[in-house]
């Protein structure tokens, strides 16, 4: 129980994700393609968090920018590899 309470920030991490495709499903907006706004989406969430951890962390400007570019680019990197080696 304590390892499961000790990742509670993967429920507000998926949340945009479920929300946006949850959404599709139930027809608020169209589900073709939902796919490619939800990677959209996660990319920039990650840029962000990196960014204003960095900045939380008393980082400048530039290197917070670099930093949440580098998540970013992380997140995609992940996503790559995991569709190359379905």
């Amino acid at each position: 129980m304590r390892a499961v309470l000790a990742e509670w920030t993967l429920v507000p991490a998926a949340l945009p994700t479920t929300l946006l495709l949850w959404g599709a499903g139930l027809g608020w907006w169209r589900s073709e393609g939902i796919e490619y706004v939800a990677f959209g989406a996660n990319t920039v969430l990650l840029l962000c968090w990196g960014l204003l951890a960095c900045r939380a962390a008393g980082h400048t400007w530039g290197r917070a920018v670099r930093i949440g570019c580098t998540d970013a680019l992380l997140g995609v990197a992940v996503a790559l590899a995991s569709t190359l080696l379905k």
